[in-house]
């Protein structure tokens, strides 16, 4: 039950998957390479633009300079007074201030002594006095001090306006305004929460005091209902918590320092509709930055990441992090799908198909970032090569393991191409034996056993191996099958295992390509010194019985049966009968043949009984490609086949003419032999009526 389970690429292809699985589940469910995660997903953050609608007006560094507005710290609550006074006639759509003004104001502003100065000039000592008592009057107060009253009276000038607040540190109150700023003002607090890498990407929009049982917004959201006119947004919050998209590296949003607002450095309509967001970005006396998926060495202001969070919600492009669940769901459709499609793979393939898999993956998740969804970005990856390498061991030490066997097996008797084909369907060679359409190839060294005498015996061998070689590579280049070595000859066959519908013309062609092949070894063996030696083929085509014959676990793949032996008294019995060095037979059993055979240049012998058959066989001489022939060979085959004809008819006289006309070819000295003695009346004992020829020798 378990083989046949293996043995199946589907089924096992969902079983690699199931594991890879539970696998990943495990590192998931507990958190492992979070962090890993985290630096992943931050790269999914891009291709966004920041608004438009969106204006920072930023306590900076210059504004903060000696000669501009001085250190933020020794600021006087005038300065903001002065900014709002600016902003009043340049008709923002809201205006938010990024900082908690919870305290008294104390002291008095430079400019407002200056004005004291200016006014008791010229008044006489009774009025300078009285002068002086009421300003000291006025501020004496903290509670009802010029400055603050001021400040608040500009902040009620704003319609559309958001003010900040803080948790306290007991997490159960908010440090508000004071209450005198709250005339037109929307409370919106700011917290930042950060990563375990310490990275801020996420802000609980709407937090509950428990101190008043109330809810608030964060200033962004505040914000963002102010612009929209909305009392209610719909945000898609995940544990009590929004993922903020960012738009930008840091300082990307459209920034205009404190002091250059208060000298009116900006452009007609600058602020005109627009979200105008008031907060630090001095690194040197505020420190009000953090890092962000944009960027983990460059900090990003505070009052920046609040403008990406406003965005966030006014544009919709709302983030959430894929849930556990649906990370599971996609790593068992990734594993279980990629692990039945390496299975059928071979080795370079899976290795394309799962690279292609994570570029995938990377592209789809790029995709979904712009629609909104955080996928994770190390289990599916994880997954991916851990299917890879789980199909690989599967395929190596299962799946494959027979195939590698047989391509063991076959890569001695065939090319490359049909090993391929063979281990893709190994029933083609399955213990057994089917009867089929064969074309089967002998070739033997002539006189090898002289040359071999003559020759030292390292050399001899040396060199049939080199012949062998060469020999084997016309076979297997052909798609023939390399049956066996026997002493120096070789045998081979067509049409099997892998069904070739050419198998006579590829036979054909392979003894021809022999033939040259031995042209470019006689020139290499000349410069040796090495013996010239020539070879017998004899090439039958008919039924034979093909399939592996041995035992389960010792086998060959031949050919058997008498179209197999008859190819064998081909290339020996009758081309030493016949003085020629390519017999062929049998091509007549199959038509589908007979254009292809037009490429040749084939010529009918003789009809025989070769040693031990009781059928008779016709001959035919292979001579060479048709493109080949020449003026000369074409004359021999038509005096030969004229010849044959009249020898068959009992016309000795007319054979013996035509015989003698090609005296050089030995088929036609073997007839003309013959056509000479039944002229004159001799008995030919190997002759019977129907002038078919008995061949003795074998």
């Amino acid at each position: 039950m378990l083989s046949h389970f293996l043995k199946n690429k589907v089924w096992a292809g969902i079983g690699i998957g199931a594991i890879v699985t539970i696998i990943s589940s495990v590192g998931l469910f507990i958190g492992l390479f979070s962090s890993v995660n985290s630096d992943l997903t931050d790269t999914l953050y891009t291709r966004n633009e920041p608004s438009k609608n969106i204006v920072i007006i930023a306590v900076d560094d210059k504004s903060t300079q000696a000669n501009a507005l001085g250190r933020f710290s020794q600021w006087k609550r005038s300065n903001f007074t002065n900014l709002l006074k600016v902003l009043e006639k340049e008709n923002a759509k809201v205006l938010t201030l990024d900082f908690v003004f919870h305290t008294f104001s104390d002291g008095v502003d430079r400019q407002k002594l200056l004005e004291l100065q200016s006014q008791v000039k010229n008044a006489d000592e009774s009025e300078k006095l009285n002068d002086y008592q009421s300003f000291l009057k006025n501020y004496s107060s903290n509670l009802n001090h010029p400055i603050d009253n001021e400040f608040a009276d500009e902040l009620a000038k704003f319609p559309n306006l958001v003010l900040d607040a803080t948790l306290n540190p007991d997490g159960v109150s908010l440090i508000k305004p004071l209450t005198k700023f709250m005339t037109t003002a929307t409370l919106g607090f700011a917290t930042a929460y950060l990563d375990e890498r310490g990275i801020m990407k996420a802000t609980s929009p709407i937090i509950h005091i428990a101190d008043e049982n109330k809810d608030y917004d964060d200033i962004a959201l505040a914000t963002a209902k102010k612009y929209l006119g909305k009392e209610k947004i719909e945000l898609p919050l995940q544990n009590g918590k929004m993922q903020i998209n960012f738009f930008g590296e840091p300082y990307s949003f459209e920034m205009i320092s404190f002091i250059d607002v208060l000298n009116k450095k900006f452009a007609k309509d600058f602020f005109k509709d627009k979200i105008v967001l008031v907060g630090g970005t001095s690194s040197k006396e505020l420190h009000d930055e953090y890092l962000t998926p944009r960027s983990n060495v460059t900090p990003m202001p505070g009052i920046e990441i609040i403008a990406n969070e406003i965005q966030t919600i006014i544009d919709s492009k709302f983030l959430t992090i894929q849930s556990s669940g649906a990370a599971l769901f996609t790593i068992a459709v990734i594993s279980i799908g990629l692990a039945i499609a390496l299975n059928y793979l071979s080795i370079w393939l899976s290795v394309l198909v799962a690279f292609a898999s994570i570029l995938l993956y990377i592209f789809t998740s790029h995709l979904l970032y712009r629609n909104g969804v955080i996928v994770n970005m190390v289990y599916p990856f994880s997954a991916i090569i851990l299917t890879y390498l789980s199909s690989w061991i599967y395929k190596f030490f299962i799946a494959d393991r027979k195939k590698r066997e047989l391509k063991s097996a076959f890569g001695h008797y065939v090319s490359g191409e049909l090993v391929e084909q063979i281990s893709q369907n190994p029933d083609l060679v399955k213990l057994g034996g089917e009867k089929k359409m064969i074309t089967v190839f002998f070739s033997d060294i002539k006189d090898s056993t002289a040359i071999s005498e003559k020759t030292p015996i390292e050399m001899w061998v040396s060199q049939v191996n080199e012949y062998f070689t060469e020999m084997e590579n016309v076979v297997k280049k052909s798609g023939g099958t390399l049956d066996k070595y026997e002493g120096d000859a070789v045998m081979g066959f067509w049409n099997a295992p892998v069904p070739q519908n050419d198998h006579v013309f590829r036979a054909y062609a392979c003894a021809i390509g022999m033939r040259k092949a031995l042209v470019g070894l006689h020139a290499k063996w000349a410069t040796e010194g090495k013996p010239l030696i020539e070879f017998r083929i004899g090439i039958n085509t008919g039924e034979a019985l093909v399939g592996n014959f041995g035992s389960k676990d010792r086998f060959d793949f031949t050919v058997m049966g008498d179209t197999v032996n008859t190819a064998s008294r081909l290339e020996s019995s009758a081309n030493k009968t016949y003085g020629t060095m390519n017999i062929v037979a049998g091509f007549e059993a199959t038509n589908s043949t007979f254009p292809q055979l037009q490429n040749f240049t084939i010529r009918e012998v003789d009809t025989v009984y070769l040693p031990g058959k009781k059928e008779p066989v016709k001959l035919y001489e292979l001579i060479g490609l048709a493109s080949e022939s020449t003026p000369e060979i074409q004359n021999t085959i038509k005096n030969y086949t004229q010849g044959l004809a009249a020898y068959r008819c009992k016309d000795f006289a007319t054979a013996i003419k035509n015989f003698q006309l090609i005296s050089s070819d030995k088929p036609a000295q073997i007839l003309l032999a013959r056509c000479q003695k039944l002229q004159a009346g001799e008995k030919i004992a190997e002759l019977d009526e129907q002038m078919i020829f008995r061949i003795q020798n074998k």
